[in-house]
């Protein structure tokens, strides 16, 4: 629990260029942070949802400099800590 984040990237190639795409998809799902990465068609190719304990800044920036990221964009992010419940007023 932490920080979510949501990414969306476009790649340097297309689809069809050999292993391009396979080779990005394992390089991100070897990273700890990475929960899942999907590959879509249509403004973006691959959006990827990370969870980090404090902050997504270094996580994106660590992403964002992998030679085949051509455009990044961060879609939403959103904080998973608890919040206190509060209890009910006692009579």
């Amino acid at each position: 629990m932490g920080t979510k984040a949501y990414f969306m990237i476009n790649m340097g190639k297309k689809f069809s260029d050999d292993s391009y795409y396979l080779d990005a998809i394992r390089d991100l799902e070897a990273m700890p942070e990475v929960e899942a990465v999907n590959q879509v068609s249509g403004v973006c190719d691959l959006l990827v949802k990370v969870d980090e304990p404090v902050r997504v800044t270094p996580i994106a920036n660590k992403i964002r400099a992998k030679k085949w990221v051509k455009n990044f964009h961060i879609l939403n992010v959103e904080s998973t800590q608890p919040t206190e419940t509060q209890k009910p007023d006692e009579p």
